[in-house]
């Protein structure tokens, strides 16, 4: 996603990457990597539970990486996990689109 930001932005897509870091890290990690999507704070992992992104791995939780097609009306019209082609993405979006209320 991170070198498609035209083609979402032409599609109309907000991009926004959800983790369990703090602010100050997101911050930190924006800059350091020139990455311009907005990045939220889970601290609570209560978005990532929502969303069915985590896995447990021994003692530890962790998020696996899932990409989420939100919908202006709150519908998801986007869902996998891992790294789905900004194609992939895009097709899932725009299909939503055209689909009758």
């Amino acid at each position: 996603m991170r070198g498609a930001a035209d083609r979402y932005s032409a599609a109309g897509i907000a991009v926004f990457g959800v983790n369990g870091a703090s602010v100050r890290s997101h911050r930190a990690f924006a800059r350091r990597h020139r990455f311009s999507a907005r990045l939220l704070s889970d601290r609570g992992l209560n978005v990532s539970r929502a969303y069915d992104a985590l896995t447990r791995w021994g003692p530890f939780t962790v998020i696996n990486r899932t990409v989420v097609g939100i919908d202006r009306d709150g519908r998801i019209v986007f869902y996998e996990r891992g790294f789905p082609s900004t194609d992939a993405i895009l097709a899932g979006v725009s299909g939503a689109k055209r689909e009758p209320a």
